[in-house]
């Protein structure tokens, strides 16, 4: 684990390999969170990203630091799926538009509305969604968690995960099957034009 690196904007971000994370690197990872939440005066709530590239384990971190903030501070924690967000196989760039303007207004105090993309349907969802600026603690994740390419809304702290390209092509279609075996290159190819915006 490296430290973190101040990065750009009010973030700071700290890079992990996410071959194997063990309970010392998260109990590692957590304090440092924690001193950052507990600074936290807002307004909204606070913002703990988490970035990477598919197959990373952005999700599986994250269900694990929402465990771990629930226990250790009581107060309410919930998380944000991006894969919730983004128009389809080919919108994640769009997506990615769309949450850094919801990350702009919970930035500034304000609820944050959306509409989920329906992936059977491949439509958004016809009723809008809020996000509340009123939890007090909120977990970001998915790619583009970091809002690449939009300075100034970056989450008050954040994770990137790094794994070998091969592994992570593994653990995505282990995970996700014929579903995504289509789009897997297709899917590379955004994320590799994302993240050549990253300032």
């Amino acid at each position: 684990m490296n430290p973190p690196d101040g990065g750009s904007g009010v973030g700071r971000r700290w890079v992990l390999s996410s071959h194997s994370i063990g309970i010392a690197e998260e109990l590692s990872l957590w304090k440092r969170i924690r001193r950052e939440y507990d600074a936290h005066d807002g307004p909204g709530p606070f913002l703990l990203t988490i970035d990477g590239r598919s197959g990373s384990g952005k999700s599986r971190l994250a269900e694990r630091l929402l465990r771990r903030a629930r226990q250790e501070t009581g107060h309410d924690v919930e998380i944000f799926h991006l894969e919730d967000l983004y128009p389809g196989w080919d919108g994640l760039a769009s997506g990615i538009e769309a949450y850094a303007a919801m990350v702009a207004r919970l930035l500034d105090g304000r609820d944050a509305p959306w509409r989920a993309w329906d992936w059977q349907r491949n439509a958004p969802e016809e009723d809008e969604r809020v996000v509340s600026a009123r939890t007090p603690f909120l977990i970001l994740e998915g790619v583009g968690a970091s809002a690449p390419g939009h300075p100034g809304v970056e989450g008050h702290f954040g994770v990137w995960l790094s794994l070998d390209s091969a592994v992570r092509r593994h653990r995505a279609l282990r995970r996700d099957g014929d579903l995504y075996r289509p789009y897997w290159e297709m899917w590379a190819a955004q994320e590799a034009e994302l993240f050549d915006r990253r300032g």
